[in-house]
């Protein structure tokens, strides 16, 4: 049996495997665009840009403020006022004809780029510094100022001339400011993208530098739908959005078709297999077993034969009556031994399918009669009472060997395994052309368990060779195929105490001899 499973457990792997691989390989991903509300982002964008240019001018209305602050107020007030600024690190003030002035607003940050005029001091690190043009004092500038970028990208330098002959440079730190207008605009952006986000718009706000500020599904989006720089004081920020994407899947119906058949023809292989296999392990278990019981069957006989000479040549000469009684006994077990034989014979022909019946005039009911009286030694000495009715005295076609046969395995499992019921009932008759033949015991019946499989070769009620009746258990599936070999069956009566088989052949009437006689078999 596990044998039998190592064998199916691979195949239905494989056609588990088969039918995985199958579909995946069907599968087909279609994905269709979803093309972004522009119309909405163009509002978004608009709204998000006036924001950034409000915070533009407020910023640089402090920044002005502060430069001119720068040239009327002491150190100490410009550094305080600084501090308030986000993002302002020094201040630097240059005059024309005084001495220059640099103010920071946190004391405590070092290593800031420094910021000197081309005329004046050379910096400690000209790698860093920020050199402004000395002619700055004196050419006219824009009231906005001018802008510089620093050699560290941090830092950015605005500069502007409050008043004639003086010059002010504000080093600014684009971390801090950038830092700031992020946190305002996160919670600002809470209402203008509730829109976007209802519609599911694919949306990415970047911050100068392409950090992300806010992102709506960003990882899950087709081409790009738009791009739009917006450009600030301190930086370039950028409103991206993208056309939706809905992948579908759908599969090939000949690659599936093709996948499903390779696997149920893999499982069904698996499955017949299996069944065979399991089969085979049966069969060759019973035949194991039925090697084990012939040799116990033809084992005691023979046994019995052997003891039963020895007693009958000691008692012969002065006790013959008990030399008959022992030669009777080799009767019975040369008898048996035949029963045997001729059940094993009658399997080995039908298994070659070389059995063949040959029907013959006869009386059925002779046949019957000479066969109960082989068995009433052995059935009187167990004790069990015989009851028979003989109705067939009319010679008819039937092969007489068979009918033999099957009467006498049904009398031997009345032997073997009804004794206890101490009663037989034997009773046959030919109607219509019918032979019927009906025998039946008081014994413990058959189980109902049992009674769909008694008939099979090998079968018994109980499988085990001790039981305490032996058995090769082929009489009965022998018996069921020689009844349906002769057009009719062997079937176990239902209903009954006991148990009862009847066997129903055809018997068509033999053609008549010249003088001949009737036969009465009521005396068996």
């Amino acid at each position: 049996m596990q044998i039998a499973i190592f064998t199916l457990l691979p195949m239905l792997a494989a056609a588990f495997l088969v039918m995985v691989g199958g579909e995946r390989m069907a599968r087909r991903e279609v994905q269709s665009r979803i093309p972004a509300d522009r119309t909405r982002l163009l509002d978004f964008d608009e709204t998000f840009r006036t924001e950034l240019a409000r915070l533009d001018y407020l910023y640089f209305d402090h920044l002005i403020e502060l430069e001119t602050a720068a040239l009327s107020e002491k150190p100490d007030a410009v550094a305080a006022k600084a501090s308030k600024i986000s993002g302002i690190r020094m201040v630097r003030v240059f005059h024309k004809n005084s001495k220059d002035l640099s103010i920071l607003s946190d004391w405590r940050i070092s290593k800031l780029p420094e910021i000197e005029l081309t005329t004046g001091k050379r910096p400690l690190d000209p790698n860093t510094a920020v050199v402004l043009e000395a002619s700055m004092l004196d050419q006219p500038m824009s009231p906005a100022g001018k802008w510089f970028a620093a050699a560290n990208d941090d830092y950015l330098v605005h500069c502007r001339q409050p008043a004639s002959g003086t010059l002010v440079a504000l080093l600014i730190d684009r971390a801090i400011v950038g830092e700031r207008t992020a946190h305002h605009l996160t919670s600002w952006l809470e209402t203008p993208l509730t829109p976007l986000r209802e519609a599911g718009t694919r949306l990415l706000i970047e911050k100068p530098g392409g950090s992300p500020l806010v992102s709506l599904s960003p990882k899950s989006h087709g081409i790009a739908a738009s791009i739009i720089p917006i450009r600030t004081y301190l930086g370039d920020w950028q409103v991206r959005s993208w056309d939706g994407l809905v992948t579908s899947h759908s599969h090939d119906p000949a690659t599936l078709a093709v996948a499903s058949t390779l696997a149920t023809l893999l499982a069904a292989s698996g499955v017949v297999l299996f069944r065979q296999q399991k089969r085979a392990l049966k069969l060759a278990t019973e035949r194991v077993s039925f090697v084990n019981r012939v040799s116990h069957e033809l084992g005691t006989p023979l046994t019995n034969l052997s003891l039963n000479l020895d007693l009958a040549t000691e008692s012969l000469a002065d006790r013959p009556l008990e030399s008959r009684r022992r030669l009777g006994l080799v009767a019975e077990e040369i008898e048996r031994l035949s029963r045997l034989v001729a059940n094993v014979l009658t399997f080995s022909q039908r298994e070659r399918d070389t059995l063949q019946l040959k029907p013959v005039r006869c009386m059925p009911a002779e046949i019957v009669c000479q066969t109960l009286e082989n068995f009433r030694p052995a059935l009187e000495r167990r004790g069990i009472e015989i009851e028979s009715k003989f109705s067939a005295d009319s010679a008819v076609l039937i092969d007489p060997d068979a009918l033999s046969q099957i009467a006498g395995n049904l009398l031997s499992n009345v032997e073997k395994y009804a004794a206890a019921g101490k009663w037989l009932g034997l009773y046959c008759a030919v109607t219509e052309d019918y032979f019927t033949l009906e025998i039946r015991d008081r014994g413990e019946g058959i189980p109902a368990a049992a009674r769909q499989r008694i008939f099979a070769p090998f079968e018994r009620v109980l499988q085990t060779t001790n039981e305490g009746a032996s058995g090769t258990g082929l009489g009965l599936s022998i018996g069921r195929d020689l009844a349906r070999r002769m057009g009719g069956d062997l079937e176990l009566v239902e209903g009954m105490s006991g148990t009862a088989f009847r066997l129903r052949i055809p018997a068509p009437p033999a053609p008549p001899f010249p003088n001949s006689l009737s036969h009465d078999h009521s005396h068996c």
